[in-house]
C-alpha cells in the first residue's frame, strides 16, 4: 500500500507547497495571507462537494493561485457550472411514397381512325412524352422528321418494356383522328432507366392519311392541305415501381403488370401545304375496254405528287360502280378476256379505282343512253401491293365541280340525224367520226403508248359521248367479226 498521506491536512500542506512553488520567484508581499484565504475556501468547497482530489489537484490549485494573485481578499467567485452540450436534433429519414394511382390505360382501339383526339398523359405516369418541336410543316405526299423525348420521373425507380418500333403518332383535325400510325405490338426487352433520365428518338410524320372517310384503315392519298395537330405516342408497359425519397432512399419495389397503355404527348400544330411546283395533270377520257391510258395518267400524277383534274365518262353497263359510305365510290375494271390484235398490257388484267369525295354527274347522251361523268380535282395514290393495282382519288378542298362541263355531243348527233335523212354530211363531224374509229381499230398499240389515241382523244375532248362511241366502235372491230357503229347508241331517238 502507498505511504502517501491522503488526510485532509496532508492535502492542504501539499496545496500550500504547490502554490508557493508557483509564485516562489514572484516575491510578492502578503502571499502567505492569500494562501490562507485560498486554503480556507478550498476546505469549505471540499466539504460541500465531497469531490475527491486526484491528479487534477495541482491544476485546480494553480488556477486558484492565479485567482489569489488578482482578486481582493473579500472577493468570493461563484463556481461556474459547465455548459451543457445541446442535444443534437434527430433528422428523420423521409418516408418513400406509396404506389400512386395511375390513370386508366389508353388502348390501341381508342387511337384508331375517327376516334376522338387522345388526352395527353402529362405527369399522371412516371414518364412524360414530348415532341421536340413547336410546330411541323410538310408538303402533301411528303414527310417531315422530328424527335420526341421521354423523360422519366426522379421520384421513382421503374422497369418498363422497351419499345421496339418507336415513332407512333396520330394526326387530328377538328378533334377527330384522321390518320393513325401505330407500331406492331412488340417489345424489345426490359428497360430500367435512371430516375430523372430521358430518351430521345426520331419520329417521321407524313401527310398520307391512313383513314378513309368511312373511318377504316385503308390506302388513302395525302391529307388535304390545311391545319392539323399531331400527338406523339409511346407504348408504356410498367413492370415494376419503387419510390425514391428526396435523399435518394429507394423504397420497397412493387412488381407485376402495373400499367399497360400509351404515353401521349401534348399536341403540336401540323400544317400541310401543297407540293411546291406540282402541276395538275389533266385527264379527260372514257373508261371502257382499253384503260391503259387512264391508268398511266393517274400513275403519272401520283409519282409527281400532282393533283389530277379528272373528267371521266363511265358506262355503268361496262364498268361496275359501287357506292360506299361517306361518298366513296369504287369502280371495278374487270380483266379483258380478249384484246384482238392490240398488244396486251397490265391494265388488261384489271384494276380498281376508288373515288373519295365528289359526286358523279348523270350525263345522258342525246339518245338518253345513260353515262356517269366523274368531274373534279383529286389527289392520287397508287397501291401496287395487291394482285392488281388500286388507285385512290381524294377530292381536294374546293376541287368538287358544281356541274359537268358543257359538251358538243348534240352537234355530232345532229350530223348523224342529217345523214340518216339523206343530207350530205361529208367534211362534217360525222365523216371525221368514221375515219377516226376505223383508224383506231387498226392501231395495235395500247392506248397508253399510242400517239394516235392521244391525238384522237384531244380532237373529241368537247364531245365525250362521241369519243366513247369512237373507242367502243374500234373495240368492236378489233374483238368481233362484225364490228359495229356505236354512234347510233348515243344519237338515235334524240
Amino acid at each position: 500500500m502507498s505511504a502517501t498521506d491522503h488526510s485532509p491536512s496532508g492535502h492542504e500542506d501539499d496545496l500550500g507547497r504547490a502554490l508557493r512553488d508557483l509564485v516562489d520567484d514572484a516575491s510578492l508581499p502578503g502571499l502567505d495571507s492569500h494562501i490562507d484565504v485560498v486554503r480556507g475556501r478550498t476546505r469549505r468547497r471540499r466539504a460541500a462537494k465531497k469531490v475527491a482530489l486526484g491528479a487534477t489537484t495541482l491544476c485546480v490549485a494553480g488556477a486558484l493561485g492565479v485567482a489569489a494573485l488578482t482578486l481582493p481578499q473579500g472577493a468570493r467567485p461563484e463556481p461556474v457550472a459547465p455548459a451543457e452540450s445541446p442535444s443534437p436534433s434527430a433528422t428523420p429519414s423521409p418516408t418513400p411514397a406509396a404506389l400512386p394511382s395511375f390513370p386508366t390505360p389508353l388502348t390501341a382501339q381508342a387511337l384508331e381512325c375517327q376516334q376522338p383526339a387522345p388526352t395527353p398523359t402529362g405527369d399522371q405516369l412516371p414518364a412524360r412524352l414530348s415532341i421536340d418541336a413547336a410546330g411541323l410543316t410538310v408538303q402533301n405526299l411528303e414527310l417531315v422528321d422530328t424527335t420526341v423525348t421521354t423523360t422519366f420521373t426522379d421520384d421513382a425507380r421503374i422497369t418498363v418494356a422497351g419499345e421496339k418500333w418507336p415513332g407512333a403518332h396520330v394526326v387530328v383535325q377538328d378533334g377527330v383522328i384522321v390518320s393513325s400510325l401505330l407500331p406492331l405490338p412488340e417489345t424489345d426487352g426490359p428497360l430500367a432507366p435512371e430516375p430523372g433520365s430521358s430518351i430521345t428518338r426520331e419520329m417521321s410524320v407524313d401527310s398520307f392519311a391512313t383513314c378513309d372517310p368511312a373511318g377504316l384503315n385503308d390506302h388513302s392519298p395525302s391529307l388535304e392541305p390545311g391545319d392539323y395537330q399531331v400527338y406523339a405516342l409511346s407504348r408504356f408497359q410498367l413492370d415494376s415501381w419503387a419510390p425514391v425519397g428526396a435523399d435518394g432512399t429507394v423504397g420497397p419495389e412493387t412488381a407485376g403488370g402495373l400499367y399497360d397503355g400509351w404515353l401521349v404527348s401534348e399536341p403540336v400544330p401540323l400544317t400541310i401545304v401543297p407540293a411546291a411546283g406540282a402541276d395538275t395533270v389533266a385527264l379527260q377520257d372514257v373508261l371502257l375496254a382499253d384503260t391503259s391510258a387512264v391508268l398511266a395518267s393517274l400513275r403519272q400524277a401520283a409519282e409527281a405528287g400532282s393533283t389530277v383534274a379528272l373528267d371521266l365518262l363511265v358506262d355503268p353497263r361496262q364498268i361496275s360502280v359501287t357506292d360506299g359510305p361517306s361518298g366513296t365510290r369504287t369502280l371495278t375494271i374487270a380483266p379483258n378476256a380478249s384484246t384482238g390484235e392490240r398488244q396486251r398490257t397490265a391494265s388488261d388484267d384489271g384494276w380498281t379505282l376508288v373515288l373519295r369525295g365528289g359526286a358523279p354527274f348523270s350525263a345522258p347522251a342525246p339518245s338518253g343512253y345513260a353515262f356517269s361523268r366523274f368531274v373534279g380535282t383529286y389527289e392520287v395514290l397508287v397501291d401496287d401491293s395487291g394482285a392488281t393495282p388500286t388507285v385512290s382519288l381524294q377530292v381536294i378542298d374546293g376541287g368538287m365541280a358544281s356541274q359537268a362541263p358543257a359538251t358538243k355531243d348534240r352537234e355530232v348527233c345532229d350530223a348523224y340525224d342529217d345523214a340518216m335523212n339523206g343530207i350530205d354530211t361529208a367534211g362534217g363531224p360525222l365523216g371525221t367520226y368514221t375515219d377516226d374509229f376505223v383508224a383506231l381499230s387498226a392501231d395495235t398499240a395500247p392506248a397508253a403508248d399510242s400517239p394516235l389515241y392521244r391525238e384522237l382523244r384531244a380532237r373529241w375532248s368537247d364531245s365525250p359521248s362521241a369519243w366513247w362511241a369512237v373507242v367502243h366502235s374500234a373495240e368492236l372491230m378489233r374483238t368481233t367479226d362484225h364490228g359495229g357503229d356505236s354512234l347510233a347508241l348515243i344519237c338515235e331517238g334524240s
